[in-house]
């Protein structure tokens, strides 16, 4: 359901420190980057222990995620819903993202992974130097996960590789 959602914070509201933001989200991607090479071979196309997708589909879902975030910024900058299902379907989300992270993995690398990591950060990090001080607190419904506003959205895929990467080392260690 799309209707569009208007909410502005009050003037009072203190506003991200820019530089801090992004060296946080470049620390980010060098412990992405990290990640990626700690992998073995056989942990790269192995299941995660956690659920039914490989150790790359995960870490390709991370980098949609991360790609996903200046459309969901640009959304949410106007008001206006991102990536949700009507409430009838909510019981698709997780099958639906399941499928599509499994499909966008499929003959992914370490190198064309990494490469579209990179790619979809810059694209983030420009996203942000374009964003107005009254524009941090406005936000929308995102992801079928609720209210999101600009500065949540922008910090998401920091807090999606923390997810993501504490599940990982138990794929590490189970072979």
């Amino acid at each position: 359901m799309n209707t569009e959602v208007s909410r502005s914070a009050p003037s009072t509201t203190a506003y991200p420190d820019r530089s801090a933001l992004c060296a946080q989200l470049e620390e980010t991607r060098l412990a992405f980057h990290a990640l990626v090479a700690s992998l073995s071979e056989e942990v790269w196309h192995s299941k995660h222990t956690a659920s039914a997708w490989t150790v790359r589909e995960l870490l390709s879902h991370i980098v949609d995620g991360l790609a996903h975030a200046p459309d969901a910024i640009d959304h949410a900058r106007h008001g206006k819903p991102f990536l949700n299902l009507p409430p009838f379907l909510h019981w698709l989300t997780a099958p639906a993202n399941f499928w599509l992270s499994k499909w966008h993995a499929r003959g992914q690398t370490r190198q064309t992974i990494l490469a579209r990591y990179d790619a979809a950060h810059q694209v983030l990090l420009h996203k942000i130097e374009g964003i107005r001080d009254d524009e941090w607190s406005r936000g929308a419904p995102c992801y079928g996960e609720g209210y999101k506003t600009v500065l949540d959205l922008c910090v998401l895929p920091i807090r999606h590789l923390s997810e993501h990467a504490a599940q990982l080392p138990r794929a590490r260690e189970a072979r």
